[in-house]
């Protein structure tokens, strides 16, 4: 049986229900029965399915995995902690780290064994094992949606891997899925503005309920960035007399690019960055075609020289309301690991992607992972 992680099964999982659907509205059209049956119905069923079967799978396979029902022990060829957190601590693949040599699955990671190493390793272990499985040694790509060419004289494999960005119906697919769910989100952003709009001025009635900031846009073009203002007025002369008494902070913001104590918030900026609503008003940056909903962090200016060669690449796309550095550490993560995340995520992109981005931004938010 294969064994795919949740995010994978799910999107497998979609795409059989989307072909399930056409295929039986075809068939209801073409034996002219479509009247016949509520689409209303029909569709609520298939929406529920979309929601309910990948949950009730992820809840069956962690109950059957502590019941030691769907597991599979294996070997690890190396020391390597990334098996420990990211394999074996994975109810949902179910693999079970295992010392004996019965075992049916055998991992491999390529960076530990030369090319001739691995080769005597699956002479001696793939007449024994069902399973050998490799971690690539080049990490920062997804190979998931890569396609094998088999090359029968030359005995070898061409893996192709495709750069989606530069098709011109993904980058209208993407822009038309920004447009239609900002549309679908702004009656309630609108009320949610409103509302701390009115509280930040009740706090400090002479202070400017925005914050604006020129950002690096895609291909580099400059752009105000909206954010509600999180800081009191008086911002510079709080952080210059708190850092002489916090000299640490200094080391921390090097490294984070944040403080980790910052004076100069307020107690509802405190609040709005704790919930990410300080970022809400980028949704207008949204609508002027200058960000995206999911998409790199809007980098400073000052913080080209930082990201060094891999600018470019960050700057081929529009900057996001959230992306890959909100989902997996916010704030948790230093500047170098957040720009690998938003290179990470222009290489692979994928609608996919995004709708991953999306679910896993609602969970964050609501419980506050990792912000400041």
């Amino acid at each position: 049986m294969k064994r795919y992680d949740f995010w994978q099964e799910y999107k497998r999982v979609v795409r059989a229900l989307l072909i399930a659907c056409v295929v039986i509205f075809a068939v209801l059209a073409l034996s002219k029965e479509i009247q016949t049956y509520s689409r209303f119905i029909l569709l609520s069923s298939f929406a529920l399915l979309f929601i309910l079967m990948p949950f009730e799978k992820y809840i069956l396979k962690r109950w059957l995995y502590r019941m030691k029902i769907w597991g599979r022990e294996a070997l690890v060829l190396g020391d390597d902690p990334f098996f420990e957190k990211e394999v074996f601590g994975n109810p949902y693949l179910g693999y079970i780290r295992s010392d004996s040599h019965p075992a049916k699955t055998l991992f491999i990671a390529s960076n530990h064994q030369s090319a001739d190493e691995i080769e005597m390793i699956l002479d001696d272990t793939v007449k024994h094992k069902q399973e050998v499985i490799f971690i690539p040694l080049i990490k920062s790509y997804d190979f998931s949606d890569s396609y094998i060419i088999h090359l029968f004289n030359a005995r070898t494999n061409l893996i192709v891997l495709e750069n989606k960005l530069l098709s011109r119906v993904n980058q209208l697919l993407k822009g038309f899925s920004d447009y239609l769910l900002t549309l679908l989100l702004f009656p309630f952003a609108f009320l949610l503005i409103s509302a701390i709009s009115v509280l930040i001025k009740y706090q400090e009635p002479h202070s400017p309920i925005f914050f604006r900031q020129p950002r690096m846009g895609k291909d580099a073009k400059s752009f105000v960035c909206y954010k509600f203002r999180s800081m009191h007025h008086d911002a510079d002369a709080l952080l210059d007399e708190y850092l002489v008494t916090h000299p640490e902070e200094v080391d921390n913001y090097e490294k984070y690019h944040k403080y980790e104590n910052d004076p100069r918030v307020t107690p509802i900026g405190r609040f709005l960055r704790k919930t990410s609503l300080d970022e809400l008003p980028q949704i207008l940056n949204v609508i002027r075609g200058e960000m995206s909903l999911i998409g790199p962090r809007p980098y400073m200016f000052e913080e080209e020289e930082k990201i060094g060669e891999k600018t470019s690449m960050i700057l081929a796309v529009k900057p996001g309301i959230t992306g890959m550095w909100q989902v997996l550490g916010r704030s948790d993560i230093d500047f170098k690991s957040r720009v690998t995340l938003d290179v990470w995520y222009v290489r692979n992109w994928s609608l996919w992607t995004d709708f991953v981005i999306l679910v896993k931004t609602i969970k964050v938010v609501l419980q506050r992972e990792g912000a400041i």
